[in-house]
């Protein structure tokens, strides 16, 4: 009777400090979720709206963890995409400021590719050295602008895969951006080598 009172006592405790497992994790997400939208103003369909986004973006890249209303994460944070909020053109997280229109918006020590012309649209962002494929963040074939923001003197170098093998587009030098690639390139990235 001791042992069975001892853990429940235990894990009665654990539940009032937040450390009951997965139920506190979501239960801390739902309230920063909750926070992120009345700050940002959106309303419930707003939310819902971009909720459905999140979940799709999960179903097409597995491994990835929601970090906030419009944030998605994978490989413990090194690896975050950004959909715009209702009402804005841009990507930009809700601590975020609001940039000027047509201007990059990566963080320092980070590379980022934009769905749209101008650093509009999805933005998908990388902090650490790798070669990533951009078809398993469902991203192949969709950049028109990118800023890489990394270290100075950093490269990141962005490839078209050819249906045998991958053909530099460009190779770009920290700190510099282009809100849009040109026709030749537009739409073609398939992968990526971050630094």
């Amino acid at each position: 009777m001791r042992t069975k009172l001892a853990v429940t006592t235990t894990a009665g405790a654990m539940a009032v400090l937040g450390l009951a497992g997965p139920t506190s994790a979501s239960a801390t997400l739902e309230s920063k979720i909750a926070s992120e939208v009345k700050q940002a103003g959106l309303s419930k369909s707003e939310a819902a709206g971009l909720q459905k986004q999140i979940d799709k973006q999960l179903a097409t890249t597995p491994g990835g963890k929601q970090i906030g209303v419009n944030q998605v994460a994978w490989r413990g944070g090194k690896a975050v995409m950004t959909f715009p909020l209702p009402g804005e053109k841009q990507a930009r997280a809700v601590n975020e400021p609001v940039g000027t229109l047509g201007s990059p918006n990566c963080s320092y020590a980070w590379t980022c590719l934009y769905e749209h012309q101008s650093f509009e649209g999805r933005r998908l962002t990388w902090s650490d050295c790798n070669f990533e494929n951009l078809a398993n963040w469902g991203f192949n074939d969709k950049t028109t602008s990118w800023h890489n923001n990394q270290t100075r003197g950093t490269q990141t170098t962005v490839y078209n895969w050819s249906g045998s093998s991958w053909v530099r587009l460009w190779t770009s030098t920290a700190p510099s951006s282009s809100s849009y690639v040109g026709s030749a390139n537009n739409d073609k990235a398939d992968g990526l080598w971050v630094c």
